[in-house]
């Protein structure tokens, strides 16, 4: 047993042999290696629970890109189709809801519905949307 400060340790008996072996290795000579290099075996274990790590990462990368959690043959019933933000907690979101497309407003914790969009048949022809200015209001001069 080794006493260290009023600490015993008893049950680890490599870790005196080890210390005593350093402490040896420092009052006698330099040139001679411990028994047991204790960096190089820490760097290797570091080393290969590393690349563990890594590998068990890219797996759950690709095992989620690859769609094998999504059901096969089915779509879902509601798709986000875009998202624009606006501010932050603040966003226009286009929806897609069986064949009809919905454009919502976020802001904070109210979710708002701003319009109805051509169904997703109708609107595949016609590649842009046309934007035109609107009609000019009786209320604004003419000049």
């Amino acid at each position: 047993m080794v006493d260290l400060g009023g600490w015993i340790h008893g049950g680890w008996g490599w870790l005196g042999v080890a210390a005593q072996e350093a402490a040896g290795a420092a009052a006698g000579s330099a040139a001679t290696a411990p028994d047991f290099p204790f960096w190089q075996h820490l760097i290797r274990v570091v080393a290969v629970l590393s690349g563990m790590l890594g590998v068990l990462i890219l797996g759950l990368y690709l095992w989620k890109r690859s769609g094998a959690l999504r059901s096969k043959g089915v779509s879902p019933l509601i798709q986000v189709l875009a998202t624009h933000y606006l501010a932050p907690k603040k966003a226009l979101i286009l929806v897609a809801v069986g064949k009809e497309r919905l454009l919502l407003a976020s802001a904070g914790e109210h979710l708002h519905l701003v319009t109805s969009l051509a169904p997703e048949a109708a609107a595949a022809p016609a590649a842009t949307p046309s934007l035109g200015l609107p009609p000019n209001n009786e209320k604004e001069g003419h000049g």
